[in-house]
């Protein structure tokens, strides 16, 4: 997480993710892992439509990001 598309989710301790975006935007995703606790963000539409510009780098790491704080 310190380069790359997971950088949204660095933490300030030692963490570990792998970044998903499916064709068209479709599905974005971000799972990772700090300590020992696993955590995994999805987002999508549930009718199948692309998302605008989201990408398992952008919300998701977002997302898991402000998770694993609170955690």
């Amino acid at each position: 997480m310190e380069q790359g598309t997971g950088k949204n989710a660095r933490l300030g301790v030692p963490a570990f993710g792998k970044t998903g975006t499916t064709q068209d935007h479709r599905d974005a995703l971000f799972v990772g892992m700090a300590g020992d606790l696993v955590a995994g963000v999805w987002v999508g539409n549930d009718d199948n439509a692309p998302m605008h510009e989201v990408t398992g780098g952008g919300l998701p790491a977002q997302i898991w990001h402000d998770f694993m704080l609170a955690a």
